[in-house]
């Protein structure tokens, strides 16, 4: 699995200390606002491409083709990627596969796209080439 797997066992020996906070994709901050704490519990490669980290609530966020990661107590980025997947379940609802949910974003180039299933929020997106593929942010 190479690159991801190398990855992933970095990654895993320094959950316990890794930063917590909201998550931002791309510059879009899940939910809208930084009042999220979210803990990583869990990295694992999916393929060659492909990294999950799952996280305290039963969330999951695949990256695709990560590079620039910076881990530590104070900073959890990962500066590239090509498609970030955010999947979590519908909060205060039991966790069940009809209240799971996603919002995925597809760098091409120097586009960004951003979509969602979860068609009762509102869908705000504006992805930048300029923030991190994925940041944990605040806390």
């Amino acid at each position: 699995m190479g690159m991801t797997q190398e990855l992933a066992g970095g990654l895993a020996t320094r959950i316990p200390a890794l930063k917590s906070g909201s998550l931002s994709v791309f510059g879009d901050i899940f939910g809208g606002r930084m009042d999220n704490i979210h803990v990583i519990v869990g990295v694992r490669p999916v393929d060659a491409e492909c990294l999950v980290l799952d996280f305290d609530g039963g969330e999951t966020l695949h990256v695709w083709n990560p590079s620039g990661v910076t881990a530590s107590a104070v900073e959890f980025t990962i500066q590239g990627a090509t498609r970030v997947r955010w999947e979590w379940f519908y909060y205060g609802r039991e966790q069940s596969p009809g209240n799971r949910y996603f919002i995925e974003h597809v760098r091409v180039g120097d586009v960004i796209t951003a979509r969602t299933d979860a068609d009762w929020a509102p869908r705000n997106f504006s992805p930048s080439l300029q923030r991190p593929a994925v940041e944990l942010l605040g806390f």
